[in-house]
């Protein structure tokens, strides 16, 4: 992974965005950590139909809760928004430029894949688990509004894995309105407004899918990041031997264990949520592993797990026809899982380098800030050109 680096009075390196190179390193491996753990958590599903026998695949989804995935996404996201902006909090024009920075980062390969699916339901509709929904429902499912879909008005856009997306950028609004505010008085109304939407969410039973969604208590998930990031950047740091116990209890989330720690006795935000927090944390103010080739295809797996979160249904359900068709019973589903969860990261990492990179920095070029950028770059190198004539 290529970063931008200086060397700070600490002997420590900085990327671009101020975080430090080592800290990166670590959230990029809990990227690749958490998209994976989806993927996998998917492909067992797609086993289902692999056989007409009701045998559940070996581990699978009565012992993992491999969706934990999910719940570290929101955390990471929190923890990053937070560190990378915490410099613009109270600056004129700061809640704009981020707001169109995140819908440049966010919205190119979402739509892009959106638009592929609608039309691979054109080409191929078998495929769909569920049908495409109503124009509405299309047209709230590109500009991130929670809608119902299918006979059983299940709350997913178009591209399902997109649900996670909704809550996104309901963070990102959120968090732009913080930003016109000092850091610290940002910070409390976030913390205010998050925790009594989520308030509403567990009092209140809205009559209106949207509210109902938006006010779900996991979008305190987010709010775990955020002050996580205060905890990094207050400068505490831990050992090895601190940082790994937080990993084994973070490590919990992944486990479906007993009461009181079970799916009906705490809300998610609980039960995955902190062991999310937990596991960024170590990852945050944690040392860094060695740079090692296992950690180099964490980091590039890492790097594309928007793609590999996005694009991975677009693998698993086309290898599994062909899987049904050409495999069936003769070889355990252990080995479609395996298979088919390589295939997708491949996929995903050639998808990231040839499609999702390039496309979003196109796309991130015609914002303002970027514009501005390109000039001053211009005028210095024609200044430049002008002292070297």
């Amino acid at each position: 992974m290529a970063v931008d680096q200086k060397m700070l009075g600490d002997g420590t390196a900085r990327s671009k965005d101020g975080t430090s190179s080592g800290t990166l390193i670590n959230l990029q491996l809990l990227r690749a950590l958490a998209a994976f753990s989806v993927v996998v958590a998917h492909a067992i599903h797609e086993t289902a139909s692999l056989t007409s026998a009701t045998v559940e695949p070996a581990g699978s989804r009565s012992m993992w809760n491999l969706g934990f995935g999910v719940d570290i996404f929101f955390v990471l996201s929190g923890f990053i928004m937070t560190h990378t902006a915490a410099a613009e909090f109270g600056k004129g024009g700061a809640s704009v430029r981020f707001f169109l920075r995140r819908c440049a980062r966010v919205i190119p390969l979402y739509w892009l894949l959106t638009t592929a699916l609608l039309l691979g339901s054109i080409v191929a509709p078998s495929l769909l688990s569920v049908p495409i929904g109503s124009v509405s429902h299309v047209l709230a499912s590109y500009f991130f509004i929670p809608s119902g879909r299918g006979v059983m008005e299940e709350i997913r856009p178009v591209l399902a894995l997109g649900w996670t997306l909704n809550y996104e950028m309901l963070f990102y609004v959120l968090f732009a309105v913080a930003l016109l505010l000092p850091l610290r008085f940002g910070i409390i109304w976030l913390s205010a407004l998050m925790l009594a939407l989520a308030l509403v969410g567990n009092l209140v039973n809205p009559q209106f899918v949207q509210i109902a969604f938006w006010t779900s208590p996991i979008i305190l998930e987010f709010l775990f990041g955020v002050y996580v990031a205060l905890i990094f950047r207050s400068g505490l740091r831990i050992g090895r031997g601190t940082a790994l116990a937080l990993l084994a209890i973070g490590l919990v989330g992944f486990v479906h264990v007993s009461t009181p720690w079970d799916d009906a006795a705490l809300p998610q935000f609980l039960r995955s949520g902190v062991p999310a927090a937990l596991l960024v944390l170590a990852g945050a103010i944690g040392p860094v592993p060695r740079a090692g080739r296992l950690v180099l295809w964490g980091v590039a797996l890492g790097d594309a797990s928007y793609s590999l979160y996005l694009a991975h249904p677009f693998i698993l359900r086309p290898m599994r026809a062909i899987w049904k068709k050409t495999v069936g019973d003769d070889l355990p589903h252990g080995v479609f899982i395996f298979c088919a969860s390589i295939a997708a990261a491949i996929v995903a990492v050639i998808l990231y380098r040839l499609i999702e990179k390039p496309l979003t920095s196109y796309v991130q070029s015609f914002l303002p800030h970027a514009r501005r950028k390109q000039r001053a770059t211009a005028t210095t190198a024609s200044v430049t050109d002008t002292k070297n004539a």
